[in-house]
């Protein structure tokens, strides 16, 4: 595709953005695009798309990670410094290693039970049956809610996804989303103020669930003010996006480019200690966020391209994770790629900003892909797979396998 008729959500882009992609990095490294609700320039090379995402004074969150320019505040991604650090470090302590293995068990227990209910039919649609509920379960985990919410999680989590793209999909969610977790608070809230604890007591895991609603709603910030409700709330939907969707999408991604590689897939039968490797294999070469917007706080300059201030400017992991200059042979997939050179993939983004969540998703990818290939001795494709529908996400909806 020429660099002139590059759409970020055309049909030839959306099918496979890759060469889209790569023609940008060689030829117009900062594109500009007018035909979206507002116009968005684009950059492709990992030293500009790293560059954004480690300067806080240049570039801003504000107006959100999507092409709109929304104003709602409370997660993360629209926090800038110092009120992004205060919360990081507020929730920082639910996403460490030690606290994300407690989820483990759980975890590990649904991927057999979920392939013992489809073993012997000898074929499944892997999205729906296998790579979305064990992300599912990991989010209601940490979050300390319960399994029977879990549906509604999901079809939220969909509807706000694509809101990023075309906002008035996203309202309706984006209210249940409150509701159910305003409410949620208030119950915590109840409980604890009907405890009567003393001072010192840690409440939660004491008369509430532990989990982070309960870590939000009951433990003060550092000024020793509560979060205010809907914050909770905006912050719950964004984790919600940012978590189980993308999750799912690097399940179904490793898999898929693994039965497109057969030469892989042995490789890593032959070695099951290379999961690690395959899994940020993966992440690299097909992020499940292709790019996300920022916008800058002053007018800058960028390969003799002039971006006026307050532009939305989207950067392109998926871009970056195949840039020549970085990664050696960058469009062919290898499991046994080092670490060290796969881990520069920016999937988790970068800096200050590097997603809170990527233990979790490192730790649900893994024991997904080894219990799979552990408990299945042989699989392959049975048809064509489909795409998932945000157009910023990259992703299968449809993977059916079979075996004999």
């Amino acid at each position: 595709m020429d660099h002139a008729n590059y759409d970020p959500v055309g049909t030839e882009v959306i099918d496979d953005p890759i060469p889209a992609y790569s023609n940008l990095r060689k030829e117009c490294p900062v594109h500009h695009h007018l035909g979206l609700e507002n116009p968005v320039y684009s950059f492709s090379r990992y030293e500009d798309v790293q560059s954004v995402l480690v300067d806080q004074e240049a570039w801003s969150n504000r107006f959100g990670p999507g092409v709109s320019y929304d104003r709602n505040v409370g997660d993360l991604q629209r926090y800038d410094p110092p009120d992004h650090q205060i919360r990081r470090r507020f929730l920082r302590s639910e996403f460490l290693p030690r606290t994300i293995a407690k989820s483990e068990a759980a975890i590990q227990a649904l991927a057999d039970q979920l392939i013992d209910g489809f073993y012997n039919q000898r074929k499944v649609e892997l999205h729906d049956n296998y790579a979305l509920p064990l992300p599912v379960k990991a989010f209601t985990e940490i979050m300390g809610i319960s399994d029977e919410d879990s549906g509604d999680f999901k079809t939220w989590a969909d509807e706000l996804t694509l809101g990023m793209t075309y906002p008035e999909r996203s309202k309706q969610a984006r209210k249940a989303v409150v509701a159910y977790t305003t409410d949620q608070v208030q119950k915590r809230r109840k409980a604890m103020e009907e405890a009567h604890l003393p001072d010192g007591k840690d409440p939660v895991g004491t008369v509430v669930r532990e989990g982070l609603i309960s870590h939000l709603s009951c433990h003060p910030l550092e000024d020793g003010t509560f979060m205010p409700d809907s914050e909770v709330a905006s912050m719950i939907g964004q984790l919600l996006v940012a978590g189980h969707e993308t999750t799912t999408s690097l399940i179904t991604n490793v898999v898929w480019r693994l039965l497109l590689n057969p030469d892989q897939m042995d490789l890593l039968r032959a070695n099951m200690a290379l999961v690690p490797n395959a899994i940020e294999e993966s992440l690299r070469y097909d992020a499940p966020v292709l790019g996300l917007c920022k916008t800058n706080n002053l007018s800058v300059d960028y390969h003799r391209v002039e971006i006026p201030k307050d532009s939305k400017v989207m950067v392109l992991y998926a871009s970056a994770n195949r840039d020549e200059s970085i990664f050696p042979d960058p469009d062919i997939f290898r499991v046994d790629r080092p670490l060290l050179e796969s881990k520069r993939h920016l999937s988790f983004g970068w800096g200050a900003h590097f997603c809170l969540g990527a233990h979790l998703a490192r730790l649900v990818g893994r024991l997904a892909l080894e219990t799979l290939l552990n408990r299945i001795d042989d699989f392959r494709l049975d048809g064509p797979t489909e795409r998932v529908t945000p157009p910023f996400l990259w992703g299968r909806k449809k993977v059916i396998i079979v075996w004999d």
